[in-house]
């Protein structure tokens, strides 16, 4: 009996966890370039069952990993000079975070009071020699498909955007925001940049609200084993004539 309390004690943790990151998905539903994530589980007999002999008889079920889900999200047309997007699927543009690279398909720039073309956070944007920068006095900043930026007529640098050969590496360091892990390299890749197009999340709100019942169905189902679990405890360790 003690073995299922703990079974539904963890069955509980986990459709919290994953009720976190599917509300976590839906703050970020009109967030520009925002991957959704995900969860994996498993049981403790199955991570158990590894060793050689098995041990323990513990059941139940943990949260195994966090991933993202890197398909593409909708491209909008804005207009705006300073919004970029990536034709393709799997690169990402380049950032100079505050600790070093940082990764994003997010496309919402801007340009700062040094002319340096950055993200909303405030990161630059890096070409192939260093962060992108117009001239102060620019009035006309033109990126070509290539991502060759001109600034009235003279060039002002080059977006690269790269690839990895398992995007599952990175590592989430915000919204939209990726570090890749040491000894992972980025590769150049000759993609498109689309100028004035942001590439939207890749969540759809109608998926993610049907994971949020579901999820709420699991949590309902594994407090009510809990409860039910933790009364028949109660019972049979109760003195004799109470």
């Amino acid at each position: 009996m003690i073995r299922g309390l703990y079974a539904a004690a963890t069955g509980l943790q986990v459709a919290s966890e994953q009720q976190d990151v599917t509300a976590h998905n839906l703050s970020h539903v009109s967030t520009p370039g925002y991957r959704q994530r995900g969860v994996t589980f498993e049981t403790f007999d199955r991570t158990l069952g590894r060793d050689d002999p098995p041990v323990g008889d513990i059941t139940g079920a943990r949260v195994s990993g966090v991933f993202h889900d890197f398909r593409p999200g909708p491209l909008q047309q804005t207009g705006h000079p300073y919004d970029l997007a990536l034709a393709e699927p799997d690169q990402l543009f380049t950032l100079d975070g505050p600790n070093g690279r940082l990764y994003t398909r997010s496309g919402a720039f801007r340009l700062d009071a040094q002319g340096r073309l950055v993200s909303q956070g405030g990161y630059p944007v890096r070409g192939e020699d260093g962060p992108i920068t117009a001239p102060p006095e620019a009035s006309r900043i033109l990126i070509a498909s290539d991502g060759t930026v001109t600034a009235d007529g003279e060039p002002a640098g080059r977006i690269r955007p790269v690839r990895f050969a398992d995007p599952r590496q990175l590592t989430a360091a915000g919204p939209t925001l990726y570090t890749a892990p040491p000894g992972t390299a980025a590769q150049p890749a000759d993609g498109r940049v689309l100028q004035g197009y942001r590439e939207g999340s890749n969540v759809q709100p109608a998926d993610a609200m049907v994971q949020m019942i579901v999820g709420a169905r699991y949590y309902d189902a594994a407090q009510r084993s809990l409860r039910a679990i933790a009364e028949s405890v109660q019972l049979n360790t109760r003195p004799q004539g109470q």
